[in-house]
């Protein structure tokens, strides 16, 4: 009873201040008293404008940030609640299906995005959408693939999987995030080092990057899988030394995607039109227009764009962490080795990958804010081993980034970019036929397989359950 009363109200409320009326009326509510008054000088009547209207400037600084401190409360406490686990991908030695395959995982993926529907669920609950974390990680060398996911969604991402990859196997594994130091002082303790950071796009999002579709020819000796790349990099560690690339992806609506950019794409489809001069016979001047065609290029980049919108988008994180001893830390393998690495999927007319300059942990004296550059990088590398081991999401909310933040590492820079399908696909798949696994990946040494159908079965619905 005092739960759908609840939810009344507040759909009464949100209803109400949606209407512009409600603010109109509200607005000359505060001001109308203002020329109700007779003329007692210019700041007598400021005065007496803002003691009239005292409670609607109130009202404007504290209810959004009473809003936005309730959000991240109730979303934190959601979060925490969640209950994760992490499955390995352990492949076959051969994978004749191209990253295509991926890609329809990642779209049957999308399917399972839960969302808060009303105020129940946004305010009371907090529920955000459930985000899924895929890794390519490396232990001095040996490189291992992971998926972490709700727990009760674990059926459904095995099912998305073994719909395209029947021979791959996905065990339920401890989380690897245990082998980690948890803090900046455990590293140093353990006569390690670190480096890391995030990548963003450099142009907006409904612009895609290069594809797994650019890397494939008809011809078999000129097909190229990218994420060969990455093995090659991993394969280069040191014993004790340690890299993890984590993708961070949540799915996202399409009111987020398709029609956020709509009006974009809208401005692109139209025609370029330049102003000419004439003479006429009787020697007026005249202005008219004409049409400028578009270029090849220009028409191969509206269809690209088009193609990007038309697929399902994953609000996604790209996150890196390099963990070296001292004696063998080099900052330039992460730095020019993995984001080299993702370099390969940019395009100039397209997208590409940038580092984000404000989380890594590589600070100078002629870095903003210019000032305690050591302090500064500890600090960044705390969040990011922080985030990193976490899974970490950006606080939805201002007044959560405001309430995560320190004096010297403003909870700012890291942020979401949305990527379709095919984009991530490119990015995370199981490494295809073309691709050199041997000796970075452990491989299945046999295929697994169902029992026949029809076998016999002895024994009640106890012992049925029981070996389930």
């Amino acid at each position: 009873m005092i739960d759908h009363l609840f939810r009344e109200i507040g759909t009464f409320l949100e209803e109400l201040f949606r209407k512009e009326e409600t603010w109109i009326i509200l607005f000359f509510m505060a001001v109308g008293g203002v020329f109700l008054v007779p003329y007692f000088g210019l700041w007598d009547l400021i005065l007496y404008f803002l003691k009239s209207t005292w409670w609607l400037w109130v009202f404007l600084i504290i209810a959004p940030i009473a809003n936005g401190t309730w959000l991240y409360w109730r979303q934190e406490v959601f979060m925490h609640d969640i209950k994760w686990i992490v499955l390995e991908l352990r492949m076959p030695r051969h994978v004749e299906k191209s990253p295509q395959a991926m890609e329809q995982v990642l779209a049957a993926i999308h399917t399972l995005r839960n969302t808060a529907n009303d105020l129940e669920e946004k305010y009371k609950d907090g529920e955000v959408t459930r985000w899924f974390a895929f890794e390519m990680v490396s232990f001095g060398g040996e490189t291992h693939f992971y998926i972490r996911t709700y727990a009760r969604l674990r059926g459904l991402v095995e099912a998305a999987f073994f719909s395209y990859y029947p021979d791959l196997d996905i065990v339920e594994v401890p989380d690897y995030m245990d082998k980690i130091p948890e803090t900046v002082r455990d590293i140093y303790e353990e006569g390690l080092d670190m480096w890391g950071s995030e990548m963003l796009l450099t142009k907006a999002e409904y612009y895609p990057i290069k594809t797994y579709v650019d890397f494939e020819s008809e011809a078999d000796e000129k097909k190229f899988d990218p994420i060969s790349t990455f093995l090659e990099v991993f394969a280069k560690l040191a014993k004790e030394e340690f890299v993890g690339v984590q993708i961070l992806i949540a799915p996202a609506g399409a009111e987020d995607w398709i029609e956020k950019y709509e009006s974009e794409v809208k401005k692109m489809r139209e025609p370029e039109t330049k102003k000419k001069k004439f003479m006429t016979p009787q020697g007026e001047e005249q202005e008219f227009e004409s049409f400028i065609m578009r270029s090849p290029g220009q028409t191969d980049v509206l269809k690209a764009i088009e193609k990007n919108l038309s697929k399902p988008a994953f609000d996604t994180i790209i996150r890196f962490v390099y963990l070296s001893p001292k004696s063998t830390f080099y900052d330039s393998f992460p730095r020019r080795g993995i984001v080299g690495s993702f370099n390969q999927y940019g395009a100039l007319d397209l997208n590409s990958f940038i580092q984000n300059y404000a989380l890594s942990t590589r600070t100078r004296i002629w870095n903003p804010p210019y000032v305690f550059p050591k302090t500064r990088g500890e600090y960044r590398k705390a969040r990011l081993l922080h985030m990193y081991r976490h899974r970490a999401i950006p606080p939805e909310t201002i007044m959560g980034r405001i309430m995560t933040s320190y004096f010297f590492n403003w909870n700012k820079p890291s942020r979401f970019m949305k990527m379709n399908t095919e984009c991530l696909a490119s990015l995370f798949h199981v490494p295809t036929i073309n691709v050199l696994t041997e000796p970075h990946i452990r491989h299945l040494e046999s295929k697994k397989t169902g029992p026949p159908a029809g076998l016999a079965i002895f024994g009640g619905e106890e012992e049925v359950e029981r070996y389930k």
